[in-house]
């Protein structure tokens, strides 16, 4: 399934219009661009959303690609990426849209995959078409996530809090009038995609679609730490607990389990953060015997072997290298 570029339908009519939120980083920035224009789907629109950035370093890298695909929305004052993504949305021209963060980037097929997924599904239900992702750190063996895709059955709001089962906001494909009745919560600092996922798949007129190959790469840089990852284990929780009427009570184990204990581990939470996570994944939640083994063996196992068997057991990894057209240009 090829798609030909033809400049008039791409301007006018894109297929799919690409939303990337960002500030202050242009060098990622333009990866991540490149990787959107060099999908084999080449009818789309990129709209850059330039979250009140000081500077014009962001407008500036993108106005020396010289591409009439890319167009850029300046905002002065800085909204956040939850905001930044519904002013996206909204300036779309085409129905279906794709999230990519400014850090991340694309395998070339990964749109013109998705896509045809969702044209070859029978119903009228608006679609939240995701894939696996590649986890990239520098220095580590790719890792592809999530561990296992979805169950027969199994409601999509308790897989992706389930331990390491979550899709990545760059992986999502959705159509426009779910994402304008669902949009990302203004001003939410942390767990965005988790809560825009939980209150969009809630809904009876959307449906999960998901491509099992990794067509999304995740760049995790060790040394940046973003909002949520410093997110304390007691708020994590407080977030959990606040927002239960979006989970079911497995889903709230599952998210107890997958969200919290790790953080509380690191934060040397003892006993009494054991007890505080223990109640709430097995009083308030509905556990399986597996969660509870989880929860206990995290605190019961050295921080080393924990992360081995985790490393042995769940994690899959992957060859798939992609280069970068600015290395492809070094190396040449």
């Amino acid at each position: 399934m090829y798609f030909p570029k033809n400049d008039r339908m791409t301007l006018t009519n894109p297929v799919v219009s690409v939303v990337i939120p960002t500030r202050n980083r242009p060098a990622l920035l333009l990866r991540a661009v490149r990787s959107a224009l060099e999908q084999t789907l080449q009818e789309i629109e990129v709209i850059v959303v330039i979250d009140g950035e000081k500077g014009s370093d962001s407008a500036n890298a993108i106005a020396q690609l010289g591409e009439r695909r890319v167009r850029e929305i300046v905002l002065e004052r800085q909204a956040g990426g939850a905001e930044a993504r519904n002013i996206g949305i909204n300036n779309a021209r085409s129905g279906w849209i794709a999230l990519l963060d400014d850090d991340d980037e694309w395998v070339p097929t990964k749109l013109e995959m998705q896509l045809k997924a969702a044209h070859d599904y029978v119903g009228e239900q608006q679609l939240v078409v995701t894939c696996q992702h590649i986890y990239r750190s520098d220095g580590k063996a790719d890792v592809v996530g999530p561990r296992r895709l979805p169950r027969e059955g199994e409601a999509p709001c308790e897989f992706i809090l389930d331990y390491l089962c979550y899709f990545q906001t760059s992986s999502f494909l959705c159509s426009k009038g779910l994402m304008l009745k669902v949009p990302f919560t203004k001003d939410l600092p942390f767990f965005q995609d988790i809560d825009w996922f939980l209150r969009a798949l809630r809904r009876p007129d959307a449906r999960l679609l998901v491509v099992p190959q990794p067509l999304s790469i995740y760049h995790s840089h060790e040394k940046r730490e973003t909002i949520t990852s410093g997110l304390g284990w007691k708020s994590r929780v407080d977030w959990g607990h606040a927002n239960r009427g979006l989970m079911s009570r497995r889903g709230y184990s599952r998210f107890i389990v997958g969200s919290c204990v790790g953080r509380a581990v690191e934060e040397k939470a003892g006993m009494r953060g054991f007890g505080r996570l223990f109640y709430e994944c097995a009083i308030v939640g509905s556990p399986t015997f597996r969660l509870l083994l989880l929860l206990s063996g995290s605190y019961l196992l050295r921080p080393a072997l924990r992360k081995k068997l985790r490393d042995r057991f769940l994690l899959r990894g992957t060859n798939i290298k992609i280069v970068s057209e600015q290395n492809s240009d070094a190396a040449a």
